[in-house]
Order: C-alpha cells, then structure tokens, then sequence
C-alpha cells in the first residue's frame, strides 16, 4: 500500500479547499437570492437594491433593461404603484437553483412561481449572473422570464 508523500497531501488539501470555497460560495448565493424574494414578498425595494453591484444590470422583459443602483431602484418603485392601485399581493416559491460558480463570477438559472390571491399563477426563470464584493455575493445581471401562465378555473356546476 502506497503512503501519501508531503506533496501529495498539500495537492489533496488544495483540491478539497477549493471545493469547499466553491460550496460556500454557492451557497452563499442561493441565501442572497433566497433574501431577494424575500425583500420582493415584504416590498423591501431599497433592500432589493442592494443586493446588486453598482453596475448590475436588470431585465425583467415588460419594463426594459435598467442599469445601475439608481435605475434598478425607479424600476422597484414602479411595484409600489402597481400594489397601490388594488393589484392583489402574491406568495412566491423560489426553487431549482443551477448555480456555477468559478473565483468571485458565478452563474445561476432559478424557477420563480408567483401564486396570487385570485388563483393564477405563474411559472418564471431567473438568468443570473453573480460577482463576489466586499460586501458577499450579489447580482451583477438579473433576467426573468416568463415561462408558462395559468388562470384559476372557474368551479364547475
């Protein structure tokens, strides 16, 4: 039985430490991403802002790309007018997180479904990519799309 030599043993620690980083990181990203619905469930909108790097960009389809702290954080605003004129408030489920993560840039694909009051539904994607700051991970592009939408059936007789 071969013994492992002093080089072997620092090669095997420097691949399991790598790994480990690669973990944590992931995993702090899904816990920003997590806190991100979050602020959206509980309208923390400045708290969403700063989840994102200075230069992030957001493409959420129906309002245009925004860039930058001060852009994201007008296109947030626009969700206080939209609560404010009666539209019905929703519970969201965040789930199936693919996140690739390589030094402080990392990539994620997430599903978002979004459950209103009235019964429909909706079935979104996030395309994410993430960047490592000094202040932990956080979003540096934001894309969600819709997937698939879905009305409540009327009850039958």
């Amino acid at each position: 039985m071969r013994t492992a030599t002093a080089p072997d043993t620092e090669q095997v620690v420097a691949k399991l430490s790598a790994r480990l980083q690669r973990l944590e990181d992931i995993e702090q990203i899904q816990a920003m991403h997590r806190t991100y619905v979050r602020h959206l469930v509980n309208q923390q909108w400045d708290q969403m802002v700063a989840l994102f790097t200075a230069t992030a960009v957001v493409d959420l389809g129906h309002d245009g790309v925004r860039r930058g702290h001060e852009d994201i954080a007008a296109l947030f605003g626009l969700f206080d007018a939209f609560y404010a004129n009666g539209n019905p408030r929703a519970g969201y489920v965040l789930s199936s997180p693919v996140i690739e993560a390589t030094g402080h840039d990392a990539t994620g694909t997430w599903t978002l479904h979004r459950f209103a009051v009235d019964g429909s539904w909706t079935e979104d994607r996030y395309h994410c990519e993430y960047r490592k700051t000094t202040e932990g991970w956080r979003f540096s592009h934001l894309q969600l799309r819709a997937v698939v939408s879905a009305t409540q059936p009327e009850p039958g007789p």
